[in-house]
């Protein structure tokens, strides 16, 4: 009784098993506009938008606020990307093959079925055949190497101050006062660990519960800030003027506790508001 009993848990539990591995959703990254790049198992594409099960719980992304989907972190060659700066929507193909289109449905688990409208009509890939899908507009560039992804430098703004993802604090060059205003622009994308980048607005699927980060309650590689010695804060992709708590030397940074294998740059601008 006792091994008949064990040998119908064990085929329950293999089922259970066997069950969950074919429902499992395949991972992927959204490069938003705001320089976020939430990482999950992405669910669905909508009416609402994408949806990505990040942590357990599904997250909607409206589909006006992606710039772009990885499967692969990596750049498009060089033609690609020009492409992409100019505004074109593109599949690019595990294969370096690259198609002129939008994407417009998902279907199924692992690998996942994609829908893509080209001028000849709508065409269907899988997951295992797109690296990424470029939504139009412009997007970051990334590429990976040693299975690491890497920030590529894109021309910094005019005054721009560069700072590096491998330290912890930047000198800005700049002094400021006690409730003075500053406006900040951030760009680029950095690397914060293996295949995990991260725009100004930091990764919240990279963020670790029991990291200790600058700014606890900010994801890691989010853009920060500080004066002097005083209490970080938090940039990110935030456009509003911030007013300074003190006065002293502006610094700025990333949120990480592990600088070590981060590659890659932020461009921040600077506008200073008056008080």
């Amino acid at each position: 009784m006792v091994k008949t009993t064990m040998t119908w848990l064990g085929a329950v539990c293999l089922g259970l098993m066997l069950s969950s591995a074919a429902n499992a959703q395949e991972i992927a990254t959204l490069v938003l506009q705001n320089g976020e790049r939430p990482s999950g198992e992405l669910v669905d594409l909508n009416a609402s938008g994408f949806t990505l099960r990040i942590g357990g719980q599904d997250r909607q992304f409206p589909k006006g606020d992606v710039k772009a989907l990885e499967f692969v972190v990596g750049a498009p060659a060089a033609d690609a990307q020009a492409r992409v700066n100019a505004g074109q929507s593109l599949v690019i193909l595990r294969n370096g093959q690259v198609i002129e289109g939008n994407l417009s449905d998902i279907g199924g688990t692992r690998p996942l079925r994609l829908t893509v409208d080209t001028a000849g009509g709508p065409r269907e890939f899988t997951s295992n055949d797109v690296a990424q899908i470029y939504m139009g507009g412009g997007v970051p560039q990334s590429v990976g190497t040693a299975g690491q992804a890497a920030a590529v430098a894109a021309p910094a703004p005019a005054g721009a101050i560069t700072v590096p993802g491998n330290q912890p604090w930047t000198d800005s060059g700049i002094a400021v006062a006690r409730g003075e205003r500053l406006q900040f622009g951030g760009s680029g994308d950095i690397s914060v660990g293996t295949n995990l980048s991260s725009g100004v607005g930091g990764n919240p699927a990279a963020t670790l519960r029991t990291g200790r980060y600058q700014v606890a309650n900010a994801p890691v590689g989010a853009l920060i800030g500080r004066v002097g010695n005083g209490r970080p804060f938090l940039i990110g992709g935030n456009t509003q003027a911030i007013t300074m708590t003190a006065g002293g030397q502006l610094m700025l940074g990333v949120n990480d506790d592990n600088f070590a294998d981060n590659t890659g740059n932020y461009s921040v601008t600077i506008t200073r508001l008056g008080r």
